[in-house]
């Protein structure tokens, strides 16, 4: 019976099983992609399998890739630290299936996201299928990004439901079909009978009674079987043993295992199948351990044992300080093998850098403090783009414009902003400071640590790097970076006071890296701009509802937002100074005198308005018949003649 048709036995099961074996025999039914939902231990792991072997045997050159999310985000993670990104995407778009399981678990791995999203396009495009299983209903999914919830949306979902005993009989039983004298048919279809609540409960089931029953002289019976794994109501049922046996020895060895065993196997033996059950029930690849049940003899297993156990407690402890330091690599298939130690060791060195405290975005510059307006638009459009879908649209994205219109504001908000999606770490700091750090920082490992904690950032946001052009190294260091954070589908953010083509010293490669992306440019700021900062800045103060004085300092020309909140502190710092509150006409008297200069204050102190020529004598008083006398309107002319 093919894996399909044990699906076929249960009616609920009937579609998926269609679906599945419509994928397996390319029948152009464009399901882009299936998904497959069911409970954990409902048998989707086995449905992929069905798929794969069916593809295989009617096309034995086909390249089926059957991976789970954990397997995929750690071939993607090691083929970006051999710079074989692109090898790999082409590999798996280039294969002619493609099955993920466990497709939930990519919420643990955000930075694979945008890699599985592209994948799930290119194969879309070339026509070809994917088939993701999970245990929820992709709208129930929190964690994922908007692109590939719209790419599940988009496909076919098909339900699993637990097969029913016929359907478990059969799975069972093609588990056994190497070995199909390892158990009595009449002890599997037993476990078939039991109610377990899930597939991965009747296959443990039957692998610890194979175990057993390598380890005993005794064939099991169905009873006794049902006994020793604890199904749900099993109860002993008397039996008449082997005539070679009294009915109470028998009897006494169900009751006591360990004392039964000790007569009728070697102790090493049952020593090596005890620790196979324990540590195989913990999640651990037991590789090493089965080799001693392979062997006739193997000696002294207590060595093999100790050292499997020092191995198997060390890795524990590493995988539980990776989840710490770096939650997407929980649940890596090298912290489940004890014989992986070495890579286990060195996985974890890594998170331990990754984790390295980072610059990060400065809190006090919010996004929704941003202020836009006409002349803005474009920058904020691509900005929540970025928010939108990190890492997708535009990365790199420069801002260029001068000194004080707002840059940092953008950047750090726009920082703050993908932190707050999920976008972690987020490192935020100055060309200058990124600069530091690269010099700071000798060749070797230290350099290897340094450059290890910024491939694994979220997000990569660099203010004014068009100061970089006093270091050779920042630029090759940065290059490189952004290569990385590329193929990895990061999200980058630059500034820059120049435009890119007007950069000065910087290097050509790191120049087109950054023109790949999407240059914007922030303009001074326009009248909308200049009333929301006003409006900002008189908050909490006596003025806060003045509209008019609000209005009055927003149409006061400024070529950039630090001029803009100048003149609003000068108006504030000369109303607290005189005790009053700030007031239109107040800042009239402020700021337009400030216009006028040195000339208009001396008027309004009572100076002469005289040409400055004096007549010869003592104290040099000036002449009234060679006084030249400039008046700035007729008003003034008019108090002069009246004087």
């Amino acid at each position: 019976m093919t894996g399909f048709e044990t699906f076929m036995l249960d009616a609920a099961n009937r579609p998926a099983a269609a679906a599945a074996r419509a994928v397996s025999d390319a029948s152009g039914v464009p399901f882009s992609p299936l998904v497959v939902v069911g409970p954990p231990g409902s048998g989707k792991t086995e449905l992929l399998q069905a798929i794969a072997a069916r593809v295989r045997e009617s096309h034995p050159g086909a390249a089926v890739e059957l991976l789970t999310v954990d397997a995929l985000a750690e071939r993607f993670r090691s083929a970006l630290l051999v710079a074989r990104g692109d090898s790999f995407r082409g590999e798996l778009s280039g294969a002619d299936l493609v099955l993920l399981d466990d497709f939930e678990r990519l919420t643990r791995h955000p930075d694979c996201q945008g890699f599985v999203s592209d994948l799930l396009d290119a194969r879309r495009a070339a026509g070809k299928e994917v088939v993701l299983a999970l245990s929820v209903a992709p709208e129930r999914l929190t964690g994922l990004d908007a692109r590939l919830v719209r790419r599940l949306a988009e496909g076919t979902v098909v339900p699993l439901s637990l097969p029913g005993p016929e359907a478990r009989l059969a799975i069972l039983r093609r588990r056994l079909a190497d070995t199909p004298d390892a158990l009595p048919d009449a002890v599997v279809r037993a476990v078939a009978d039991a109610m377990f609540p899930s597939m991965r409960d009747y296959t443990g089931a039957l692998a610890r009674l194979t175990a057993f029953q390598e380890a005993s002289a005794v064939p099991l019976s169905a009873s006794d079987a049902l006994m020793l794994i604890g199904a749900p109501g099993a109860r002993l049922i008397p039996v008449t043993p082997p005539s070679a046996l009294d009915t109470d020895e028998f009897g006494s060895f169900l009751s006591e295992v360990e004392a039964s065993l000790s007569e009728q196997v070697d102790r090493w033996r049952r020593r090596v199948g005890e620790a196979v059950l324990k540590w195989g029930g913990e999640g651990l690849a037991t590789r090493r351990l089965e080799a001693l049940l392979s062997e006739d003899s193997p000696g002294d297993p207590e060595p093999v044992l100790a050292g499997y156990e020092v191995d198997a407690l060390a890795i524990q402890a590493l995988a539980r300080e990776a989840a710490e330091l770096a939650p997407d690599l929980a649940g890596a298939q090298v912290f489940r093998d004890p014989d992986q130690l070495i890579a286990a060791r060195a996985m974890v060195a890594q998170a331990r850098h990754r984790s390295a405290p980072l610059s990060a975005p400065l809190p006090q510059y919010r996004w929704e403090e941003i202020a836009e307006g006409p002349t803005t638009r474009l920058p904020m459009l691509a900005a929540r783009d970025i928010i939108e879908e990190p890492g997708r649209r535009y990365s790199p994205l420069i801002i260029v414009g001068h000194s004080g219109t707002g840059k940092t504001h953008l950047l750090h908000g726009l920082g703050n902003a993908l932190l707050e999606r999920g976008v972690a770490p987020a490192a935020c700091l100055g060309a200058h400071a990124f600069a530091a750090e690269v010099m700071a920082i000798p060749d070797g490992d230290g350099l290897a640590a340094w450059r290890l904690r910024y491939r694994w950032v979220g997000a990569l946001l660099i203010d004014d790097i068009h100061l970089l052009a006093e270091s050779s190294r920042a630029q090759e260091e940065l290059q490189l970076l952004v290569g990385e954070l590329l193929e990895g589908g990061r999200q980058m953010v630059f500034t820059s006071a120049l435009p890119l083509e007007e950069l000065p010293g910087i290097d050509h490669r790191l120049l087109d890296r950054l023109q790949g992306g999407l240059v914007v440019e922030l303009p001074a700021p326009d009248r909308e701009v200049r009333l929301a900062v006003v409006k900002r800045l008189l908050a909490g103060t006596g003025a806060a509802q003045d509209a008019a004085l609000a209005d009055y300092l927003a149409s006061r020309p400024a070529d950039s937002v630090r001029a803009v909140q100048g003149l609003a502190q000068r108006v504030l710092s000369e109303a607290a100074a005189q005790g009053v509150a700030p007031s239109p006409s107040l800042a009239r008297e402020v700021l337009e005198a400030i216009d006028l200069g040195p000339a208009r204050a001396a008027r309004k102190s009572g100076a002469a308005r005289a040409s400055g020529i004096l007549s010869p004598g003592i104290g040099l008083v000036r002449s009234r018949e060679k006084m030249i006398t400039a008046w700035p309107g007729i008003a003034d002319r008019l108090i002069g003649e009246l004087r």
